[in-house]
């Protein structure tokens, strides 16, 4: 009797069962499966979000909860962080190394409960990442713009985040002789975000600079567009300089400053 029990829980012990992906999209996985996570760029992050309760099965057929996951047998120079025990939802993310070549790579998923606790075994999956460094997009408008010394040229720039990774990317003006401003934008993944960078020179001369847009995770996932700025002094650029705001005294010239703000806008 005691051995037939004993025979009973090991092939319990070995039976395999469904689990829920939560996230990045939702999908039944069976021990073996290969979940494609789609593209990421070099040294950027994907997730797999796993519900850890199934509800049926186990020692007692009630189903029950895996504790942790984790990502096991990683390609060369990837690096995972694993779930926390008990977590819920499991929550596994792995990152490409930012020096990662384009191509297809594998990473294995494990699912575990701990000790066998609860006869539920351990379920073994897979995820594929594309890796390209094709992944961000950006535009720039204007092209040209005239300020006077000191005045800001302002560019509208949006980012396009393509893949299947959020990410930071870092804004900046290069080319420039005192500029070196920095700005870091969020860009959830699939979708784009639209920002405002200024560029300031004193001195009256025609600037071409580069704006460059990089990705905080891989130097690899870039863009970069050439503008122009015109620095001269006249007077529509130093009503425009107005819009910037004005200097708090005289108080009794304010409303000539709005007017000059004004008019530079109908100009």
């Amino acid at each position: 009797m005691k051995k037939t029990f004993f025979i009973f829980l090991f092939l319990l012990a070995g039976l395999v069962y469904s689990i829920e992906m939560t996230g990045p999209y939702y999908k039944i996985v069976n021990e073996g499966d290969t979940i494609n996570l789609g593209t990421i760029g070099p040294g950027q992050t994907v997730y797999i979000d796993i519900n850890p309760q199934i509800s049926e099965g186990g020692i007692h057929g009630i189903g029950g909860f895996y504790d942790t996951a984790e990502a096991s047998n990683q390609p060369e120079g990837w690096k995972q962080k694993k779930s926390k025990l008990y977590g819920n939802p499991l929550h596994v993310e792995i990152t490409a190394p930012p020096n990662a070549k384009a191509g297809e790579y594998l990473n294995t998923i494990s699912v575990i409960d701990e000790d066998n606790k609860e006869g539920l075994g351990e379920i073994i999956f897979y995820v594929s990442v594309k890796i390209s460094t094709e992944v961000m997009d950006m535009s720039v408008n204007p092209k040209n713009v005239e300020v006077g010394p000191g005045q800001p040229a302002r560019f509208t720039i949006t980012i396009d985040n393509t893949g299947g990774a959020s990410d930071v990317f870092e804004v900046q003006g290069e080319n420039l002789r005192q500029w070196n401003f920095k700005k870091y934008v969020y860009v959830p993944s699939k979708s784009s975000k639209t920002i405002v960078y200024e560029i300031v020179e004193n001195e009256e001369e025609v600037y071409n600079p580069v704006i460059t847009v990089v990705s905080t995770s891989s130097d690899l996932i870039s863009k970069q567009d050439e503008v122009q700025i015109a620095v001269r002094s006249n007077l529509l650029n130093d009503y425009k300089a107005t819009n910037h705001g004005t200097m708090i005294f005289p108080i009794l010239e304010g409303p000539i400053y709005s007017f000059a703000g004004l008019i530079s806008n109908l100009w």
